[in-house]
């Protein structure tokens, strides 16, 4: 039953991530008292694709690399890596102190950090060498999270303190002390400003959970949520587009909250058994939870309807208590840790209505033991299990709003190869609305042209973003011109579509916080951004490869176009550069020209940091950092880009924060007001106020 938490609905509400863990003193190697967890049968169309069952201890964390390249299991004195695609091992990570009870990588995936004994291990994840630890704790580290920019960890501890790290290098941040029980986890909001925190003791069973906010920043605390659940909780999840947060615990409850409203929304209750962990789907409508302990049986996965908790599926995922779950990005798999020694496989993708994956021919190796029958366990252990035979790929349909601009044929050409590699494969652009800007000639000049091209490659041609909208499942907006994207995305929005909006966002700072503000309005997450972001000189910097940048100067090309400021047309590639390194946090900014006569901007930072844009002819720049200096740019084109949207469509996750991308456009906001005042300072926050009230009146016009 799913019942409301009305006396919770004006509470604060807090995030609590759990990792779902053993206590270290407890006996290993217990067995469970029952039959293989999977003689009873998976409801709802989840199908097993495979178990390990040859850990040394219990599974005590799950994670899933963002690219799907791996799967990572934690257990006692190990991290297990496997390949994401076969699920076969790939490596031992040995590991001297103790269980590793959370484990997380890095949002580039080129790092794995797992959580142990008193230290934090930050792994290359490529070849498993060890970069760095992260040493202050004096207990376990429960849970280890990334920010969602990838440029810091938060750890949690049950010596009842979380600690943040630089991730580049594992430079110690912040302290936050004021707990009074062990932290069982920490987390990032989606929009990386806010830490989440779980407290409490599962032995003392009289003691509700802990559960508090805090800024990441500072360390200041920000709201408290006494008694969320009655006993201590276990663990924590944000939907992708932060709308809803789910929190498990000790009092075999799952709690359902609305952020944006502060509301608690009810709780699910039909594990019958404390709850360990819980995630959502990337629509944000179903739960998945784990559970186990106190009692035999009740050592199951569900997945739940999250506005009424209507049952889905149940997964007799254990043997014994489940431990930890991880999502595959695609969503078609999850991975299960337990107590039972073993990290389980299941095909998810019909309860959660997700299309099914292409067939494989790879084998997961399947290694059941019982604790009453050696020979049954040596022939089981000796079992190799092919998957079955998945169905057929469906195909996600691609529609492109506006046919000005070369991005147009270029992304088409890489979604509708037939041979496309994995990380693009499963699209398809079939319909275009070719709605250009009257008054830019660039745009007025190319529509003809790439329409035909468009033609020529098999796309129909429809007259209306309505009609668009009934034969695709997701929007590329390409319009060259910003101005009209605003309208342009409302409808998208309205139709719940994952949309992608090529730069620029918007051809206003207002307009380009109220397409975000329309966003969170209709719960659909979206991004944009230049191609020039994902090169490869500037994401190894952006990802530590000289430490913390301490200063960057980005050029490229910035020709005016009148309808747009100036930096909006085509500057914003540098810009973006410049931010992919730098991040927010700019203060002011200051617009003069070179000796040359050509655009330069400098930024300063919060924390004193400058970031310089100077039109060039040619994209570049470079970056200094504590650990040396690099070039940025490198080798790029338009396909990173195409990869970072298809992951997108796919999860709903973004791989640039709305945060990012707004403070971007008020840079070059504030830079069109300094070059209007002669080249005086101009506050960021000056032009930002100025924006949202504008916002709000655009907004009440276009959507009321």
């Amino acid at each position: 039953m799913f019942r409301p938490r009305s006396l919770l609905s004006a509470a604060v509400l807090l995030a609590i991530v759990v990792s779902a863990v053993a206590p270290a003193n407890a006996q290993r190697g217990q067995r469970g008292n029952r039959g293989p967890a999977q003689a009873a049968q998976a409801t709802g169309g989840v199908k097993p694709l495979g178990r390990v069952a040859d850990f040394p201890d219990w599974v005590t964390s799950v994670a899933w690399s963002p690219d799907g390249r791996y799967v990572a299991a934690g257990s006692y004195k190990l991290v297990r890596l496997f390949d994401g695609e076969t699920r076969k091992p790939v490596a031992d990570i040995k590991v001297a102190s103790g269980y590793v009870k959370g484990l997380a990588f890095s949002p580039a995936g080129n790092l794995l950090v797992g959580g142990a004994y008193q230290k934090g291990i930050a792994w290359n994840v490529d070849d498993q060498r060890p970069e760095f630890e992260l040493r202050g704790h004096r207990g376990y580290v429960t849970g280890v999270a990334f920010s969602p920019d990838g440029r810091g960890i938060a750890t949690s501890s049950d010596d009842m303190t979380v600690r943040t790290w630089n991730a580049a290098d594992g430079a110690p941040g912040i302290v936050i002390a004021d707990f009074e029980h062990p932290v069982q986890a920490v987390a990032f909001s989606p929009d990386g400003s806010t830490l989440a925190t779980a407290a409490g003791d599962p032995d003392r069973v009289t003691k509700p959970g802990d559960v508090r906010l805090w800024d990441a920043a500072t360390g200041d605390e920000r709201a408290t949520l006494p008694a969320p659940h009655k006993r201590a909780a276990t663990d924590v999840a944000f939907s992708r587009d932060g709308r809803f947060l789910a929190t498990t615990s000790e009092d075999e409850t799952v709690s359902v909250y609305e952020v944006g409203t502060l509301k608690a929304l009810g709780f699910f209750a039909k594990h019958q058994r404390p709850t360990n962990a819980a995630l959502f789907a990337p629509d944000g409508e179903k739960v998945i939870s784990a559970a186990g302990g106190r009692a035999k049986g009740g050592d199951t996965v569900m997945i739940w309807n999250r506005a009424d908790g209507d049952p889905l599926a149940t997964i007799p995922a254990h043997e014994q208590p489940v431990l930890a779950i991880a999502l595959s990005p695609d969503a078609r798999t999850l991975a299960s840790g337990g107590k039972d020694k073993s990290l389980a496989f299941w095909d998810v993708s019909a309860a959660l209505g997700i299309p099914a994956a292409e067939p494989r021919e790879a084998a997961t190796e399947t290694k059941e033991t019982t604790a009453t029958d050696p020979a049954a366990t040596a022939v089981a252990q000796a079992t190799v299990q092919k998957q079955p035979a998945a169905q057929e790929q469906k195909v996600i349909r691609v529609g492109i709003i506006g046919l000005d601009t070369s991005h147009v044929p270029a992304f088409t050409n890489v979604l509708n190869d037939e041979n496309a590699k994995p990380d693009v494969a499963g699209f398809k652009v079939v319909a275009a609305f070719p709605e250009g800007s009257p008054d830019i000639k660039s745009s007025v000049d190319r529509r003809p042209l790439f329409t035909k091209a468009m033609q020529d490659r098999g796309v129909e041609i429809v007259d209306s973003i309505p009609e668009l909208l009934e034969k695709v499942d997701v929007i590329l907006l390409e319009t060259n011109d910003g101005r009209p994207h605003l309208e342009q995305v409302l409808p998208v929005l309205k139709a719940k579509k994952r949309v992608f909006i090529d730069k620029p966002i918007a051809g206003s700072l207002a307009d380009c916080v109220a397409i975000f503000e329309a966003s969170k309005k209709y719960g659909v997450p979206l991004f944009s951004s230049s191609s020039l972001r994902f090169a490869s000189d500037t994401q190894a910097v952006a990802n530590g490869s000289i430490g913390k940048v301490k200063s960057a100067e980005a050029t490229g090309p910035s020709p005016i176009e009148k309808t747009h400021p100036d930096l909006f047309w085509y500057g914003i590639h540098g810009v973006e550069t410049l931010y992919t390194v730098m991040g927010t946090g700019c203060r002011e900014v200051v617009r003069s020209t070179t000796e040359d006569g050509k655009i330069k901007v400098v930024g300063t930072w919060d924390d004193g940091r400058t970031g310089t844009f100077i039109e060039a002819g040619r994209y570049g720049g470079t970056a200094v950092g504590t650990e040396g200096e690099s070039k940025l740019g490198g080798e790029g084109g338009y396909r990173p880009l195409v990869v970072k949207f298809c992951h997108y469509f796919r999860t709903g996750e973004v791989p640039v924060p709305p945060e990012e991308t707004i403070e971007m456009f008020a840079f070059m906001e504030a830079a069109d007001e300094s070059k209007r005042r002669d080249g005086a300072p101009v506050k960021l926050a000056e032009v930002m106020d100025k924006a949202r009230e504008e916002a709000k009146k655009r907004l009440a016009e276009l959507d009321p």
